[in-house]
């Protein structure tokens, strides 16, 4: 396999990042031409790096002459101590969860600008969409799990991620980070000084999260754990059961980490 640097001094290794990029919950198969597209590599490059990825096994082939995700990068990533751990531990503390609240629950950890959702409970009696899937991602200050990890953060990181996400106006989305420097960093020690974080229509309509941060152990990404709600039940006076019942299933889920 070669290994040297593309004309622009990227990386083979970065290359593949690019196509698997592509690749995502609503493109599990891609043709060649769409990842060509997508990527913005020659026609040239793409077929070597397909025919590469393939015989590595991190591409299959899927139907109709298209590529798909390959069994062993899940293989690979499932080795990964930090990311199967916290799902271990946290499974049948969400379960609990669950039982209780009737709704869905997820645990997250801080990826770069995002929250990577490491395990999920689906409600399947909960009417309101669930958009977080197991290594998937959603902006920090999108989900109530991601505030509850911003909220654990220094003033230094809330300033960076403030000014690598704000927008200066929603007109193109909705869900944007608008609010000032100044009131994100205001809202995020409030949600620090409560223990826990809320937010509402920030994905869905009608649909909010709360969650609160988990203790883990040294070299452990910061994780926190969330559900989400329809607005009708997370109203201020249903808060302190639901705060509760997460609280006490993220005590559960750091004691099973060693983390306390």
């Amino acid at each position: 396999m070669a290994v040297a640097n593309s004309a622009s001094g990227e990386s083979l290794i970065e290359r593949f990042d690019r196509v698997l990029s592509a690749f995502g919950p609503a493109r599990p198969e891609l043709s060649f031409r769409e990842i060509c597209r997508a990527t913005g590599l020659p026609p040239s490059t793409v077929h070597r790096i397909l025919g590469d990825m393939k015989r590595a096994g991190w591409l299959a082939a899927g139907s109709a002459q298209t590529y798909r995700v390959g069994t062993r990068l899940w293989e690979l990533a499932s080795r990964s101590a930090s990311a199967e751990s916290l799902a271990a531990a946290a499974i049948p503390f969400m379960s609990d969860v669950h039982a209780v609240l009737r709704q869905h629950v997820h645990v997250g950890v801080v990826e770069g600008l995002d929250v990577l959702f490491a395990e999920r409970i689906a409600a399947s009696e909960s009417t309101v969409p669930l958009r977080s899937i197991v290594a998937g991602r959603l902006p920090l200050h999108r989900s109530a799990t991601g505030l509850a990890l911003l909220s654990q953060c220094s003033a230094e990181v809330v300033a960076q991620y403030h000014r690598a996400a704000w927008v200066p106006d929603a007109a193109a989305d909705p869900a944007a980070l608008t609010a000032t420097a100044e009131r994100f960093a205001a809202d995020l020690a409030v949600f620090a000084r409560r223990g826990y974080a809320v937010q509402r229509e920030r994905i869905d309509q009608g649909t909010g999260g709360v969650a609160v941060p988990l203790k883990v152990p040294a070299g452990h990404r910061a994780a926190a754990l969330g559900t989400v709600l329809p607005l009708t039940e997370m109203r201020d006076a249903d808060l302190p059961a639901i705060v509760q019942t997460l609280r006490v299933a993220g005590h559960g889920i750091s004691r099973a980490l060693g983390a306390l």
